[in-house]
């Protein structure tokens, strides 16, 4: 059963104030192993280096939870119900609550392929959803009232992240690595539909967290070096790639967030300190999350005007917490077997 409580725990996180000066003390971040996977993804051997199609911290193990990972929804949601969805990497699940209080609806039905190892999420200006099915290659689209809607496929790619572009609808999806080994990139859909137009940054090997700049069309991702593996976060404006943080290894294959509130992107590593960060590259302010256990790994955060959702794949949580002030969670919400992304379904007005 999935149980909303309070944390009144706070736990403190190293600042992340040297992200931007793009320093590195020669420590390469991996990710876990596909072997640690619940659906047997294969480890890739890279220049060295093995990745996998997981976006998971290496010090967490990909599992099972000890519930049923089916908890139907009871009938279909209000539209105007705002709600919080969590992928659950280890179950194979997407589970939906009331946003921002935390309220248990049921799990979103499984799409015709099934989920296999789902991952990020995003949500555009209409509350509908959409789930990066990583080792199925496809990103599986839902209404707000958390109907399936359609699947398009990603062919040749492991989605890891998504992000919809509120001016023009355009579905931006991040490519951790491709299904032959080779490097990730970004797969753009006109109108959430149809084929993709699959673009390389040369920059970059695997590419994780992606998010539109409001409504400038501007896209910014995290990811890692083609060179050096270590942590980057690019940009892919006007049809050009730019390095906007180089090979730090403060960030880690980190959280790119837009939050409207702060008019900023919400820039940091999966050990939740997180920095306001402008397009000019001028931080303007700081937020730090605490967590309930001594190693927190919050993979993919979604910030929605006043409120920040975070699972956390060490804790087997996710928590909703005030922004731009951070600490402590509002409410918390547990039952996870790997809970990596989050998105939040609410209709513009």
């Amino acid at each position: 059963m999935y149980v909303a409580r309070s944390a009144q725990q706070v736990l403190s996180i190293a600042a992340a104030a040297a992200l931007l000066a793009g320093c590195s003390n020669g420590a390469t971040p991996q990710l876990a192993p596909g072997a640690n996977s619940a659906d047997g993804a294969t480890g890739i051997l890279h220049n060295g280096r093995v990745v996998s199609t997981s976006i998971l911290d290496p010090k967490v193990a990909l599992r099972k939870s000890d519930i049923s990972k089916s908890h139907p929804l009871h009938g279909k949601i209000d539209a105007r119900t705002k709600t919080f969805w969590i992928s659950d990497a280890g179950d194979d699940a997407v589970q939906i609550f009331t946003f921002p209080s935390g309220t248990y609806l049921g799990s979103a039905p499984q799409p015709p392929e099934g989920f296999s190892e789902p991952q990020g999420m995003c949500s555009d200006k209409n509350g509908n959803v959409f789930v990066a099915n990583t080792v199925n290659s496809t990103i599986d689209e839902y209404a707000a009232n958390g109907t399936f809607a359609k699947a398009p496929s990603d062919p040749g790619e492991y989605p890891a992240g998504c992000a919809v572009d509120p001016s023009s609808g355009t579905l931006a999806v991040s490519n951790l690595i491709s299904t032959s080994d080779n490097a990730g990139g970004i797969s753009l859909y006109k109108n959430a539909s149809g084929s993709p137009q699959q673009l390389i940054d040369p920059n970059m090997f695997e590419v994780v967290s992606i998010a539109y700049y409001g409504k400038t069309g501007k896209l910014y991702y995290s990811g890692s070096s083609n060179n050096s593996f270590h942590a980057i976060i690019d940009s892919y404006i006007n049809g050009k790639f730019k390095v906007f943080i180089g090979n730090t290894t403060s960030i880690a294959h980190g959280n790119v967030a837009w939050a409207s509130a702060t008019k900023s992107l919400l820039i940091g590593g999966q050990d939740t300190s997180y920095l306001q960060v402008r397009a000019n590259r001028k931080v303007i302010g700081k937020t730090k999350l605490s967590c309930k256990s001594g190693y927190c790994d919050v993979v993919q955060l979604t910030v929605q005007g006043k409120y920040i959702v975070a699972p956390d794949a060490e804790s087997l949580d996710a928590a909703v917490y005030p922004y731009p002030a951070g600490g402590a969670p509002l409410v918390t919400v547990t039952g996870f077997g790997q809970p990596i992304g989050s998105a939040v379904s609410s209709v513009e007005n």
